[in-house]
């Protein structure tokens, strides 16, 4: 399976990949089927408003936008390069908009030619990115 450029550029050189000291929230995922691994660390504000801990202050999680996205793990091709491309999409983006992606929004964000056994890797950061809202809010 030939990768696409874009999909490369990701894995070799990953946006946003690292640890973030000041997280409002951070989440562990893994796919046990591959050994893939991702943490994703979020921090969140109101309406692009950095706000400390939302949820200290009663932020209900319609209200909650994604601020800023870190992540670090150790994966194949696909499941970096998605992590790297998500932590750029969902910058600026609530909740709601995050949940409506789905794996079509993924396949698409990817270039649209996922193999069914990859979709594991490819969802993997955003399978750990919804885990972020259930519990807080």
């Amino acid at each position: 399976m030939e990768y696409r450029e874009e999909i490369i550029d990701h894995y070799k050189n990953p946006r946003n990949f690292g640890e973030m000291e000041d997280a409002d929230v951070t989440i562990n995922e893994a796919n046990a089927s591959c050994g893939d691994v991702v943490q994703i660390q979020v921090k969140m504000g109101v309406s692009g408003v950095r706000l400390p801990h939302p949820d200290k202050i009663g932020v209900r999680n319609d209200e909650k936008v994604i601020m800023e996205m870190r992540w670090r793990g150790v994966g194949c091709a696909i499941s970096t390069a998605a992590a790297s491309m998500l932590s750029e999409k969902v910058v600026g983006m609530k909740v709601k908009d995050i949940s409506k992606i789905g794996e079509e929004g993924i396949k698409r964000m990817m270039g649209g030619e996922i193999n069914l056994g990859r979709m594991k890797c490819a969802t993997l950061a955003y399978r750990g990115l919804l885990k972020v809202f259930e519990n807080n809010g």
